[in-house]
C-alpha cells in the first residue's frame, strides 16, 4: 500500500504559515486570550519557581521571554509553554543532588549563585538533548513510553506537591534527614504540634479563598485574584500607621507579619526584581556532568511529552496537523535561550493551552501576548508582588495539585489491562519510597520492558487458500489436521527479540506433523527484520532440508527483499522459492507460492515413484538367477 507523505521535517519559518491571513479580528482575539491566559500564567510562573528552589525571576523569565522562542518555532497555534510543577520537581531534586554530592560546604550568598550557575548548565544538556533528537527525527521514541507511566508519574508529582508545599504551609522546617515522600508525610502527621500559627493562619485563609472562588466559577483566575488581594493586605498592613501605633502603644510583637510578607523577595533571590535578563554564557562544569546528565534526560522526556500530549488535545479539537519534532525543535530552542538567561526549563502546560483555545486565539501571536501581559502586569504591579507570603504560594499550589491528575485517566489506566495497571502502580509507588527522578526512569524503564515483551511475540496465524488464491482461517478444532502444504502468515516484529521465539514456533509445527512437506510463510505483515531474524530463517531452512522438506516465502516487501538479499538468504533459500509482493495483484504472490509448492510435491512424487520402481525390480531380477521360494522374495521386496 503506498504510504501516505508526513511533512515532519524541521524548518525556521514554520511560523510563515499563520500570517499568510492574518487580520485585524485575529488580532484582537490573540490579545484577548493572551491576557486572559497571563492571570494564571503569573501565578504559576512564581510558584513553580519556588517548588524550584529558584528564584522568582527564574520563573518569570521562562514565562515572559523564553516561551516566544517556543511559540515562534514550534509547530503549534494555541500551545502555551512555560515552567510546569513536574520539571520544577525534578530541576529542584537534580539541583539539590549536585550540591549535597560536590558544594556540600558552600553556604549563604555563593551557594546562591552556584544554584544559578548550575541551572544554567542543565539547561544546557537539555536542550542539546531535545535539538538533537528533533534533527534525528526520534520524536517517535515518545510512543514507547506507556502513557500509564506519565499519568502514575503526575499522580506522584501531585502527592508530593501537596507533601512538600504543608512544610510551607504549616510553618514547618524540612529535616535534612528525611528524604521520601512516605517519610516526610510520617513526619507531618506526627509533628503538626511544632507548626507556624502565623503562618498557618495565612496559608489556610489563602487556600480557604482559592477553594471558595473555584466553586464561583472555573473561569475566573482564582489565583491571581487570591495572590493579588494577599498582596494588596500585605502592603497595606506594612505600611499602615496603625500598624506602627499598635507596634508602640500594646508592645505586640507581630514582626512575623513582616517576616512572611518579605519571605516571597528574598528567597534565594540574588537578582532582584529586575525583570531584563542578562545574557551570558551557560556555566559548565565537567565535573559534575554525571549528576545532571540523568535528570537532564529526565526533564528532556517529560519535557516532550507534556508538550507533545497537550499540543496533540488541542491539535484534535483544532484539526490542526502538527509536527512533534518541530515542537521539541522550538522546546529545544527556548531551553537552549533560558541557559542563556537563567531562566527555569519549560514544557506544554494543558491548564494555560486549553485556556488560550477557550478564549479564542486564533494564532501563535496568542502565547506572544501572554509573555508581554506578563511583562506588563509585573511592571505596573511588581511592587505588590515581592510582597506576596509565601505561604500564599503553598496554598496555590495544593489546590492546583488536583488539576495536575486527572481521576478519568487513572479510573481507565487501572481498568484496562493489567500491565497498563502494574506500571502505574509501579511509577506511583516508586514517586512515594524513591526520588521523583528515579521512579520517572523505573516507569520508562518497566513500560519498554513490557512493550519489547509484548512485540517479542510474533503471532503465526494458519490459513488454507482456495484456487483463487483467496485465504480462509483455520477453526482451531482442525488446525492440528495433516497437511503436506502449511500456509502460515506471519505478522508483528522479527527483530532479535523475537527471532528465536518464530523459529521455536516453526519447528515445534514442522515437528509435530511429519506429513507436512512444504511450509510457506507470507511476511508481508512481518516487520523489522534484522541478522538475528535471518539467522532464523537460515536455520529452519536447513533444518527443513535436512528432513527432505521445503521452505517458501511470499509476501516479501521490498524491504524484506533488500534485508534477505544482503544477508544471503535469497541465494541460500533460492530465488525460484521467494515470491515479492505486488499491490496491484495482493493474491498473486500467494499463487505462485502454492504452483511452486505443488510443482515441489509432484517432484517428490515422481522421485518416490521411481525409488519403488527400482525397489520392485530388484526381486524379479533375483528370482530369475537365483530362483529363491516366493516368500522369501516377498520378505525382500517388503525389506
Amino acid at each position: 500500500m503506498p504510504h501516505l507523505p508526513q511533512n515532519d521535517d524541521i524548518s525556521l519559518t514554520y511560523f510563515k504559515k499563520d500570517f499568510e491571513k492574518y487580520s485585524w479580528k485575529s488580532l484582537s482575539h490573540d490579545a484577548a486570550a493572551g491576557l486572559s491566559v497571563a492571570m494564571l500564567t503569573l501565578p504559576q510562573a512564581m510558584a513553580y519557581a519556588l517548588v524550584a528552589g529558584l528564584p522568582i525571576s527564574c520563573g518569570l523569565f521562562a514565562a515572559i521571554f523564553s516561551s516566544i522562542i517556543v511559540a515562534i518555532f514550534g509547530s503549534s497555534r494555541h500551545l502555551i509553554v512555560g515552567p510546569s510543577n513536574a520539571i520544577a520537581i525534578l530541576v529542584q531534586a537534580g539541583i539539590s543532588g549536585v550540591l549535597f554530592t560536590y558544594f556540600r560546604d558552600v553556604t549563604g550568598p555563593e551557594k546562591s549563585t552556584l544554584i544559578l550557575q548550575i541551572l544554567t548548565q542543565l539547561l544546557l544538556l537539555v536542550a542539546a538533548i531535545q535539538i538533537l533528537a528533533a534533527f534525528f527525527k526520534l520524536g517517535r521514541l515518545t510512543h514507547f513510553v506507556s502513557h500509564s507511566v506519565v499519568v502514575g508519574y503526575m499522580s506522584g508529582v501531585a502527592l508530593a506537591l501537596i507533601i512538600n508545599q504543608l512544610f510551607i504551609l504549616l510553618g514547618m522546617d524540612v529535616p535534612s534527614t528525611v528524604t521520601s515522600l512516605f517519610e516526610r508525610g510520617i513526619y507531618i502527621f506526627g509533628h503538626l504540634d511544632t507548626m507556624h500559627w502565623p503562618t498557618a493562619t495565612i496559608g489556610i485563609g489563602c487556600f480557604v479563598v482559592l477553594v471558595f472562588l473555584k466553586r464561583i466559577s472555573r473561569k475566573i483566575p482564582a489565583g491571581a485574584i487570591m495572590l493579588a488581594i494577599v498582596a494588596i493586605c500585605a502592603y497595606l498592613i506594612d505600611h499602615s500607621l496603625s500598624y506602627l501605633a499598635l507596634k508602640e502603644a500594646f508592645q505586640i510583637d507581630i514582626s512575623w507579619i513582616g517576616k512572611i510578607v518579605q519571605d516571597i523577595s528574598t528567597v534565594g533571590d540574588t537578582r532582584g526584581n529586575d525583570l531584563i535578563p542578562q545574557l551570558s554564557l551557560p556555566y559548565f562544569n565537567p565535573g559534575i556532568m554525571n549528576g545532571l546528565l540523568p535528570v537532564a534526560f529526565a526533564i528532556a522526556l517529560l519535557s516532550v511529552m507534556e508538550t507533545a500530549s497537550t499540543a496533540k488535545s488541542i491539535g484534535a479539537n483544532s484539526g490542526q496537523h502538527l509536527s512533534i519534532n518541530q515542537e521539541i525543535f522550538g522546546l529545544g530552542l527556548g531551553n537552549l535561550f533560558s541557559s542563556l538567561i537563567g531562566a527555569m526549563p519549560m514544557s506544554g502546560s494543558p491548564s494555560r493551552s486549553s485556556l488560550n483555545y477557550e478564549n479564542g486565539a486564533r494564532t501563535r501571536l496568542a502565547a506572544v501576548f501572554n509573555s508581554i501581559s506578563v511583562a506588563l502586569i509585573l511592571l505596573a504591579f511588581g511592587f505588590l508582588v515581592k510582597r506576596i507570603p509565601v505561604a500564599s504560594f503553598a496554598a496555590l499550589l495544593i489546590v492546583s495539585s488536583a488539576s495536575v491528575v486527572n481521576f478519568k485517566q487513572v479510573s481507565i489506566c487501572l481498568k484496562a489491562t493489567r500491565s497498563d495497571a502494574f506500571v502505574f502502580i509501579l511509577t506511583l509507588l516508586s514517586c512515594i519510597f524513591f526520588s521523583l527522578d528515579m521512579a520517572f526512569y523505573i516507569g520508562v524503564v518497566m513500560s519498554i520492558t513490557l512493550y519489547l515483551k509484548k512485540s517479542a511475540v510474533p503471532q503465526l496465524v494458519e490459513f488454507t487458500v482456495d484456487e483463487g488464491g483467496n485465504l480462509h482461517s483455520i477453526d482451531h478444532h482442525n488446525l492440528h489436521e495433516p497437511r503436506k502444504i502449511r500456509f502460515i502468515k506471519v505478522e508483528g516484529e522479527l527483530f532479535f527479540g523475537a527471532a528465536d521465539l518464530f523459529q521455536t514456533a516453526l519447528k515445534a509445527i514442522a515437528e509435530d506433523d511429519t506429513t507436512t512437506r512444504v511450509i510457506i510463510l507470507q511476511l508481508k505483515n512481518a516487520r523489522d527484520i534484522d541478522a538475528t531474524a535471518c539467522l532464523a530463517f537460515q536455520q529452519l531452512y536447513n533444518y527443513l532440508r535436512s528432513s527432505g522438506r521445503y521452505l517458501i516465502g511470499c509476501g516479501l516487501t521490498h524491504q524484506i527483499w533488500d534485508v534477505l538479499s544482503d544477508s544471503g538468504m535469497i541465494e541460500l533459500i533460492g530465488k525460484e522459492n521467494l515470491f515479492i509482493f505486488d499491490e496491484r495483484h495482493p493474491y498473486l504472490s500467494v499463487q505462485r507460492a502454492f504452483s511452486k509448492a505443488h510443482e515441489l510435491l509432484k517432484q517428490d512424487a515422481i522421485v518416490s515413484n521411481n525409488y519403488k520402481e527400482e525397489v520392485n525390480i530388484i526381486p524379479s531380477i533375483s528370482t530369475i538367477t537365483s530362483k529363491p521360494p516366493i516368500d522369501s522374495a516377498v520378505q525382500n521386496s517388503s525389506s
